[in-house]
């Protein structure tokens, strides 16, 4: 455990792909889309990325969802379903009742027993979107906060989003760990100055060396382990 993790008073986790599985809930359709359902999940979360980034740079002022929505028409389209309105609406559905990764539920529960830390989500998320999917999860009593970029008009890694979660919390950057499957995302919330810890579930190979993670983890429950106890000496 590195000093700086244990001097942490709060931990905030990013949204879809670290806490729910966006390409679960895709993966609910499979009797609509056939092969193509894992193709479609990991072209729309590329577009959905790619949108909300460009939206940032441009300075273009959109929701999430609505995000969400342009991403999906050009995945249907660029693998050829066309326009088939009640299967948008299935999918659109599906990322409101995303489910929560398997392995997320007992790290979250053993944080909240602890008691040590304050808990959140911090997701580039619409407040509609986020607010679905923790109710759906049943996961309401295992946060303190739920954080959307929302109010911001930007998404990560924009530094003004990450600075919402010190901000709610009333805490330094420092003393938020945060948690985020997504490389970009843990870049971006180190260059912010947050305790970043990637949970690196596929073993992918480490990318941004100039914003490294404060520590790589491959599954949550090593989470308690590093966070436990008081800060070390540095």
């Amino acid at each position: 455990m590195t000093a700086r993790l244990g001097a942490t008073r709060a931990v905030v986790f990013s949204g879809y792909g670290t806490v729910f599985d966006g390409a679960g809930a895709v993966m609910r359709a499979q009797d609509a889309l056939g092969e193509k359902a894992a193709p479609l999940a990991a072209l729309w979360q590329a577009k959905r990325f790619e949108y909300a980034w460009l939206s940032t740079i441009t300075g273009r002022r959109i929701e999430m969802w609505e995000i969400t929505g342009e991403a999906l028409d050009h995945a249907l389209a660029a693998l050829g379903f066309g326009r088939n309105a009640l299967l948008r609406a299935r999918l659109m559905q599906g990322q409101l009742q995303a489910p929560p990764f398997p392995d997320i539920r007992p790290v979250l529960e053993a944080l909240r027993r602890e008691r040590t830390r304050q808990i959140g989500l911090l997701s580039n998320a619409s407040v509609t979107m986020l607010t679905a999917a923790v109710k759906a999860g049943e996961l309401y009593p295992l946060f303190d906060a739920l954080i959307s970029a929302e109010p911001t008009g930007l998404f990560k890694p924009a530094p003004e989003v990450y600075a919402l979660a010190p901000a709610r919390f009333g805490l330094a950057p420092g003393e938020i760990a945060y948690v985020s499957a997504h490389p970009w995302d843990v870049a971006g919330a180190a260059a912010a100055g947050l305790a970043a810890i990637w949970l690196n579930r596929d073993g992918a190979r480490a990318e941004f060396a100039w914003a490294p993670p404060a520590e790589t983890i491959a599954a949550p429950d090593a989470l308690p382990a590093l966070l436990a106890g008081p800060a070390e000496a540095a």
